[in-house]
């Protein structure tokens, strides 16, 4: 790796409860949108990143990982990774909670909230929910279970403070962790505020859950998964984030809902 990354060296903004992982995602994110990673250049090695960055392998596969997830980053099979050609554009379309969508597995369908906190955005939340990389962002995390078995892991991202009070003060008092614990975000905003909100962005990808995904689905690092990006608005600002990482062979319902902006 040459001076001119010297940048990946400066010490990493790491902040209370933030994962090391989301970290290092951030700062090579920002530096493909600022231009420091140009567009369609091939991407610094994984063992010059780790010597640069200070981080262990691990952690930096599952950095790229996300990157490549949300089209940031591109593998080429026997040449290595590049920097995207093109910057992803959020397109809109509306969306569906993930309940709905994962209704078509037999079995019952039951979620599971594991994780609610608040934490500062990473720039995958930062670029697609417009929030200040200074502000709290809610991040809430649950199982989906057919019967007994784990088919999905979903991660939702809110605003939070005056910017989600200003929405209907509701939602912060309905998302804390000691309630609704067995509905996903998306749909207890649903409930509260009612078919007002979209449109919405939602796009589906194949990919592999990560060490930190994988252990919580009871899955491999490197096991087959469909990755579904959501992300909706309110009165034209953008509102709601998630991930949902699917079980390979799980039946899904690909057909969104049409309502109302």
């Amino acid at each position: 790796m040459t001076d001119s990354y010297d940048f990946l060296a400066t010490p990493l903004p790491v902040t209370l409860g933030q994962p090391l992982r989301v970290a290092v995602y951030s700062r090579l994110s920002e530096a493909i949108h600022d231009g420091r990673l140009p567009l369609g250049a091939m991407f610094p090695k994984e063992r010059e990143l780790c010597e640069k960055m200070g981080v262990s392998r691990t952690v930096i596969r599952e950095a790229l990982m996300l990157l490549e997830e949300d089209g940031l980053l591109i593998t080429r099979r026997g040449i290595g990774r590049f920097v995207t050609r093109s910057l992803p554009s959020p397109g809109l379309e509306n969306i569906l909670p993930p309940e709905k969508i994962l209704s078509g597995h037999s079995g019952k369908i039951t979620l599971k909230r594991i994780e609610t906190h608040l934490q500062k955005p990473s720039d995958f939340t930062h670029e697609f929910m417009g929030i200040s990389k200074d502000d709290d962002a809610w991040f809430c995390e649950s199982l989906v279970y057919s019967d007994e078995k784990v088919i999905a892991l979903i991660q939702e991202h809110l605003p939070a403070g005056n910017r989600l009070d200003e929405i209907d003060r509701r939602i912060a008092n309905e998302i804390t962790p000691s309630k609704n614990n067995h509905q996903s975000i998306h749909a207890v905003v649903q409930q509260i505020m009612g078919n007002v909100l979209g449109p919405g962005l939602s796009s589906l990808t194949a990919g592999i859950p990560g060490t930190d995904r994988g252990s919580k689905m009871g899955l491999s690092r490197s096991a087959p998964v469909l990755i579904l990006t959501q992300a909706f608005m309110y009165n034209a600002s953008p509102f709601y984030l998630a991930k949902i990482i699917i079980n390979a062979g799980v039946q899904i319902k690909v057909n969104q809902a049409v309502q109302s902006a």
